[in-house]
């Protein structure tokens, strides 16, 4: 009767720990991310967010049509990403609602979007190595201290490390693209009965962008540091589901661009700058590196910054320092799973960054810690390979622990009439008392690591901001999209915003306008032209009114 009781008491202690952990996964991002909220938006992501919301505002079924619509376009350009554009629409647009319900500048939602966009990979980071180390059903008992610690590890990477980071530009895609590769493998290494919707998921990742493109190999590899051999059934099912539709767009692909002139930074290129670059790749999720790249042309550091991350962090993460000594370990098997599923997912990214003529450049002229589109991914492979390393330096440190806690005469005495040390998870000190102690002195010193990691990324994150903004071209951007925001009717309000294209126009003048963006939107030959139409597009769908007439 007392356990049928005490099940559904465990369940609900579970539950509450469970959702701790997804709170934290929101919360620790929001706080390091919070100092980039006013960072002006750069590239594309200056004008995709008028032109995507303004367009998807308007007519919403237009999400969907002119993706489709485009797909021959876009092979000609090099790429094939139907469904990751859609999901590009999608971030672009909730971030132009949140400025014309708010009023506020359209970077603030840009900023927010890519922040929540972080919390779901970090989520899906937690899913994933749950689904990879437990044993059971999972979510069915608390989480393990490895786990736990996570979205805290994940927190000290999202570092603004360059204008090509995922902090900085297409986060919102980036990072969802990510957590979709680590939930599917989540998902495909537990065994799923439904063949069909295993072979539909490999097709969503083989039209979603290239970053979802590793989601079949890390599935695969999710499934063999788990089950082995004999559990390949449904990754294979994905790979049936993927390679139909990869491989015949891969070929159109090469025939569309063998003889140069496409997307370059959808190139696959060989060659002897790989090494180099994968290498790069590898260590680019480091905080230490990240912070190097992101201070290289940043504003000054302020220690205010660093005090107040610190506290909310700290805030965070009290609790969990309260409770690691009462949440479970993982076991060397599991820690070993752990290792092996993440540092798949940081090997699989990072060779998607090494075979880019891009990443190869900027590896050979020593940009190491520059953040890239696959930044997300590696950074999350990272955390879960740390993990992983974490738990098993803990075991290894505990085992001797363990042999001189057996070597004790009054430890097993009291084993033997039952007596427990007060204070301890475990039953008695002569099983794994002192061990469990030892390995949560591991997991608390690791959180005081990785509060203050994340307390360093806020005040980078700040200083690179202060510094990005401060650029011509960011001034103007900036000043436009207050324009967009608070729009002023006024003839005053007309001109001062025709001076500012204007003096957008000059500031970019030297810049090349690619075919890509004359064939996105026809009719535009210069940045300046785009931004006007793209400006114009938002304000007449908010105000009725061009931005500049």
């Amino acid at each position: 009767m007392t356990e049928v009781l005490d099940q559904p008491v465990a369940s609900r202690v579970s539950g509450r720990a469970w959702r701790r952990v997804f709170l934290r996964c929101l919360g620790v991002p929001l706080v390091v991310t919070a100092p980039l909220l006013y960072l002006v938006p750069d590239a594309d992501h200056r004008y995709n967010v008028y032109w995507h919301g303004s367009l998807v505002q308007d007519r919403p079924w237009r999400l969907i049509t002119e993706n489709l619509r485009t797909v021959p376009m876009y092979i000609g350009f090099g790429n094939f990403r139907p469904l990751g554009r859609m999901a590009e629409w999608s971030a672009d647009t909730l971030a132009y609602v949140i400025a014309e319900v708010t009023h506020l500048p359209v970077q603030v939602g840009l900023r927010l979007v890519s922040a929540l966009a972080a919390a779901v990979l970090a989520a899906a980071a937690v899913v994933f190595a749950e689904a990879v180390t437990g044993r059971g059903r999972m979510f069915a008992g608390p989480p393990a201290r490895t786990i736990a610690l996570l979205p805290f590890a994940f927190g000290g990477c999202l570092v603004a490390a360059g204008r090509l980071s995922n902090t900085v530009l297409f986060g919102g895609l980036y990072f969802l693209s990510a957590a979709l590769v680590l939930l599917v493998a989540a998902w495909v290494c537990r065994g799923p009965r439904l063949g069909v919707l295993v072979v539909a998921a490999g097709a969503v990742l083989a039209v979603f962008n290239e970053v979802a493109a590793i989601g079949p190999p890390l599935a695969t590899a999710a499934v063999l540091a788990r089950g082995g051999p004999s559990r390949l059934r449904p990754a294979l099912l994905v790979w049936l589901g993927f390679l139909p539709v990869f491989v015949p767009v891969r070929v159109l692909l090469f025939l569309a661009c063998r003889e140069g002139g496409c997307y370059g930074n959808s190139d696959v290129v060989f060659g002897s700058g790989v090494g180099g670059a994968l290498a790069n790749r590898l260590t680019a999720w480091l905080p230490p590196l990240q912070w190097g790249e992101a201070l290289r042309e940043a504003g000054p550091v302020g220690g205010v910054g660093v005090g107040a991350a610190a506290v909310a962090l700290a805030v965070l993460a009290a609790r969990l320092f309260a409770e690691l000594p009462r949440l479970p370990g993982i076991d060397r098997s599991q820690a070993v799973r752990l290792a092996v599923a993440g540092g798949s997912a940081l090997l699989f990214g990072a060779l998607l960054g090494s075979i880019n003529a891009q990443t190869q450049a900027l590896a050979a002229h020593g940009r190491w810690g520059l953040g890239w589109r696959d930044s997300g991914i590696t950074a999350a492979g990272g955390c879960l390979l740390l993990a992983g390393l974490l738990a098993l330096a803990a075991t290894a440190r505990t085992s001797g622990d363990a042999a001189r806690v057996r070597r004790m005469p009054l430890a097993a005495g009291l084993s033997a009439v039952g007596l427990s040390a007060p204070g301890l998870p475990d039953a008695g000190l002569s099983a794994a008392g002192l061990p469990e102690v030892s390995r949560a002195a591991v997991a608390r010193a690791a959180l005081v690591a990785f509060v203050l990691a994340g307390a360093g990324t806020a005040t980078v994150n700040q200083a690179y901001a202060v510094g990005s903004n401060r650029l011509p071209y960011a001034v103007l951007t900036g000043a436009i999209a207050a324009e967009v925001a608070q729009f002023d009717a006024t003839p005053a309000g007309n001109s001062r915003r025709c001076e500012l294209l204007r003096q957008f126009g000059d500031s970019l003048r030297a810049m090349p306008y690619s075919r890509f963006a004359e064939g996105e939107l026809p009719g535009t030959h210069s940045p300046a032209e785009r931004m006007s139409v793209t400006a114009s597009m938002a304000t007449e769908q908010m105000y009725g009114r061009p931005f500049c007439s």
